[in-house]
């Protein structure tokens, strides 16, 4: 921090001191020591965190850092961190979340005044980072009037800037970024009794494993060798941006221990609603959702790091225009999953000329699996009218066999059609060496395109989402990327190659045609 930025970051502080301390003060009831103290000892139960939080730092303080009442979520991982003095504590949680205010301040501040904090340790992406951070606890602790009535005069003598400062009971605040020493930390009898971590990660960073693992190993053995004997409390705060950084790392390192608590609170629930109900509505979220590209929404409110295009690439994906064709032959298949609010049902309908495929028909979306079927007869009837007959086949084990066949024999049965698809049996081998081999083939080598009149479908948008989001170990839906390469493969099965193609094939010939013909 330059000494202007530094000049600068003093300003806002005082200004925003003297507007803490105003707003406090104005707002401060007159109660006997009686009354105050039956509220305080009230207010300090952690089952009564959420009360604490608003009448010092939330609605009910007039100059609140939130917005709104806690979320059920902001409760329960401080209760856990209460009751438990020796954890580790991961919260992955999207953007917009209030983490560094409960994790930073709130949490702190209650922990402190029930005796359970000694020695705090906040550590930043950086040095400047973490003193900015620490800037935010010192403001209420030395402005806030109520804290002020409560618990007394706070700070008594260092300040953010200098990266640490000390109160009237104590306990002593210590501001420092990732890459500084931590090894040894005490404060005269004191050690380290709670650290937090507050957004550490970098997608840059992680592209350097060496600085990775340097950072993990600090986490894991500095820090948690510079605690005391009997508190031992470690909160890590962060959206889960990238899959080989400090933060899965550090996870992974540790994730077998009784100690270690991880938290993953996205956006939404599975169901689609917000999980933060008190601030966000269901428009507030469609807002979210469309402001931000796939890729971005999955990282920053989904705790999901996929990077695009990572195994198959964008300008893979071809589109052609479809006009009089003659093929070799039609499939179709399904992916479908149990509920609604499971993964996507995803269906593909492939046009076969030769050893070329083309995507005729694009179903993606999480809807009543009634939807899907009723897709299928539609599309059946579609091609049937144009003189054409699809194989159709669905994924299928023997209890979703079970679970699938009476539904479509129903909808036959209703439409009196019946053109039913057949179950297609997996064999054992991994669902990811199996797309990506498959996959990669075809449009790697140009043999797979999309009919163009489907890119303004919003199921082709969510089909190339998935498709550019396929990466194993990542949390991304793969239904589509799945139905595509059972079709892919199972097209090669059944049509194989025309003789047209063969000979500048460098591809076995199946199914050996002796002229092209409609099916």
């Amino acid at each position: 921090m330059t000494k202007t930025e530094l000049k600068e970051a003093k300003e806002r502080y005082f200004e925003r001191s003297k507007f803490i301390r105003e707003l406090t003060a104005s707002t401060l009831v007159a109660e006997t020591t009686e009354e105050q103290e039956r509220r305080i000892q009230k207010l300090l139960k952690p089952e009564n965190y959420s009360d604490f939080f608003d009448y010092y730092f939330g609605i009910g303080s007039s100059m609140a850092v939130a917005d709104c009442k806690c979320s059920k979520y902001h409760i329960q991982l401080y209760q856990e961190l209460y009751k438990n003095r020796v954890i580790t504590q991961f919260r992955w949680v999207y953007r917009g979340f209030g983490k560094s205010v409960h994790a930073n301040i709130a949490n702190p501040l209650a922990l402190k005044q029930n005796n359970e904090l000694f020695f705090m340790l906040l550590i930043g992406a950086n040095e400047n980072k973490a003193k900015l951070l620490l800037a935010d606890l010192q403001l209420q602790l030395e402005s806030n009037e109520r804290i002020i009535k409560d618990f007394g005069q706070q700070v008594q003598y260092g300040d953010w800037a200098g990266g640490e400062f000390e109160t009237t009971d104590k306990r002593f605040f210590l501001a420092q970024g990732v890459d500084q020493p931590i090894r040894g930390l005490r404060r005269g009898a004191n050690r380290l009794d709670y650290v937090s971590v507050d957004d550490i990660e970098d997608r840059k960073i992680a592209e350097n494993q060496r600085i990775v693992q340097q950072r993990v190993e600090k986490l894991t053995g500095d820090m948690t060798g510079a605690f005391g004997k009997d508190i031992r409390r470690a909160v890590a705060s962060n959206n889960l941006i990238t899959k080989v950084g400090v933060m899965q790392k550090w996870a992974d390192k540790i994730q077998k221990s009784p100690y270690t608590k991880i938290h993953t609170i996205n956006l939404t629930d599975a169901k689609g609603n917000p999980t933060w109900p008190e601030r966000m509505s269901l428009k507030d979220v469609d807002v979210i959702h469309q402001s931000f590209d796939h890729y971005s929404l999955q990282r920053e409110f989904y705790n999901n790091p996929i990077e695009e295009g990572k195994l198959f690439k964008e300008d893979w994906i071809k589109t052609t225009k479809v006009i009089n064709p003659i093929w070799n032959g039609l499939l179709v298949h399904w992916d479908l999953s149990y509920t609604k609010e499971g993964d996507y049902k995803a269906g593909v309908l492939l046009g076969v000329q030769g050893n070329r495929l083309t995507v005729l028909e694009v179903f993606c979306k999480k809807c009543d699996l009634m939807d899907a079927v009723q897709t299928h007869f539609n599309w059946m009837r579609k091609y049937q009218d144009l003189g054409l007959m699809p194989l159709a086949f669905y994924d299928a084990t023997a209890s979703q066999e079970a679970v699938f066949l009476p539904i479509f024999n129903a909808e036959a049965e209703r439409q009196r059609y019946f053109n039913l698809p057949l179950p297609n049996r997996q064999t054992g081998l991994d669902k990811h060496l199996r797309i990506e081999a498959t996959l990669t083939s075809v449009f790697f080598n140009g043999l797979l395109c999309f009919d163009e009149t489907l890119t303004n479908q919003s199921d082709y948008k969510t089909a190339i989402d998935q498709l550019l989001s396929f990466e194993k170990g990542t949390k991304a839906h793969d239904d589509f990327p799945d139905t595509l390469e059972n079709a892919v493969r199972l097209a090669q099965k059944y049509y194989g190659y025309s003789e047209n193609n063969s000979a500048s094939s460098s591809k076995p010939l199946i199914g050996e045609r002796k002229k092209t013909r409609r099916v």
